[in-house]
């Protein structure tokens, strides 16, 4: 995997998609960044991110346009976060379909674009994780939060978790490529945050409620209606 670590950027994935043509086409790029000026989360919000303390970086790279399961690829780097975190003696949960919670609050949030080129997928595969953030800056992302040290105690060396979510990615792409969401799909729906709960989900068109039921093969959400019919949500946010 080849590394770019910048200082402070607008954003590391309007950085990857400005530069993708001086990527390499063969191989993983992790673009990093101390700090970021204009961080994107989902639907255009605005990501906190203070200089020095959290891992900010976009993993770069090509696959087939045809390639299974395509969209599921922020499910598969939220299974390798919670890999990692699992191996670290922690319990995330997933929010679908790809937020990290640590005691129900967000620790982590993944951004995935996808430029079709002819018959190639070029992907740009965002990850923010709060990992040294303090309380005063997680009360202004607008939500509950936390970061790896509130939760722990414990200052971590973000070059060194971020190496290790490197790694576990590396493994889980080469099996994605394989078998498509199959391979994660088990992990992923027993840690589902709020999984049989009523939950709310807004899908861009319409709201729905419903309780938080399972996670399809290709993850995508099934939402038990209360008409006893279940909805399959493709895309969508939980509120």
């Amino acid at each position: 995997m080849k590394q770019i670590h910048l200082h402070v950027i607008d954003s590391t994935n309007t950085y990857a998609k400005e530069h993708v043509a001086q990527l390499a086409s063969d191989e993983i790029t992790c673009i990093s960044a101390e700090g970021q000026t204009a961080g994107r989360g989902r639907l255009g919000r605005h990501w906190v991110s203070p200089v020095g303390v959290n891992i900010y970086a976009t993993f770069c790279f090509q696959l087939p346009a045809h390639t299974l399961h395509l969209t599921s690829l922020a499910l598969v780097m939220a299974s390798s976060l919670a890999t990692v975190l699992i191996h670290e003696g922690l319990h995330p949960k997933i929010k679908w379909p790809n937020d990290i919670q640590l005691h129900g609050k967000k620790l982590s949030g993944i951004l995935c674009e996808i430029q079709f080129i002819q018959e190639t997928a070029q992907i740009f595969l965002g990850i923010g994780i709060n990992v040294n953030m303090e309380a005063e800056h997680l009360a202004s992302i607008g939500q509950p939060a936390t970061s790896l040290k509130i939760e722990t105690g414990n200052v971590w060396d973000k070059n060194e978790f971020l190496q290790k979510l490197q790694n576990q990615f590396t493994i889980d792409l080469g099996k994605f490529k394989q078998h498509g969401f199959a391979p994660f799909h088990d992990l992923y729906e027993n840690l589902l945050a709020y999984r049989g709960e009523t939950i709310r989900c807004f899908d861009g068109k319409k709201h729905w409620e419903g309780i938080c039921h399972s996670i399809t093969e290709d993850g995508q959400l099934n939402l038990y209606l209360p008409n006893h019919q279940m909805h399959i949500i493709s895309s969508g946010d939980l509120y």
